[in-house]
C-alpha cells in the first residue's frame, strides 16, 4: 500500500527509511518494497510537487514504513534486482 502517513492504517506511526529527491526515484523505491511485500508511504512537500523544484531541501521524498518492517526494508533495498 502506497499512500500518505495521515491515511494509513492504525498503530505505531511510520519511520523514516530513506530521503531522495527526485519523485521518480520514490516511486521506484515504494515498487521495490512492494514487490518484497513491504507496505510504504511516500511524504513530500507540497512545493515540489507543484513547481517541480528541488533546491534546499524542495522536492525532499521521504519514504516510510513501520516500525517492524525497517529492519526487512532496509535489507530489501541493499538486494540486487
Amino acid at each position: 500500500m502506497n499512500s500518505d502517513c495521515e491515511s494509513g492504517p492504525p498503530g505505531p506511526p511510520p519511520v523514516l527509511l530513506v530521503t531522495v529527491y527526485d519523485p521518480v526515484e520514490a516511486e521506484i523505491i515504494a515498487a521495490k518494497l512492494r514487490s518484497a511485500g513491504i507496505d510504504s508511504f511516500l511524504r513530500h512537500d507540497a512545493l515540489s510537487t507543484v513547481y517541480g523544484l528541488t533546491v534546499d531541501g524542495a522536492g525532499q521524498q521521504d519514504i516510510m514504513v513501520r516500525p517492524g518492517d525497517l529492519e526487512v526494508a532496509k535489507a530489501a533495498l541493499e538486494q540486487n534486482p
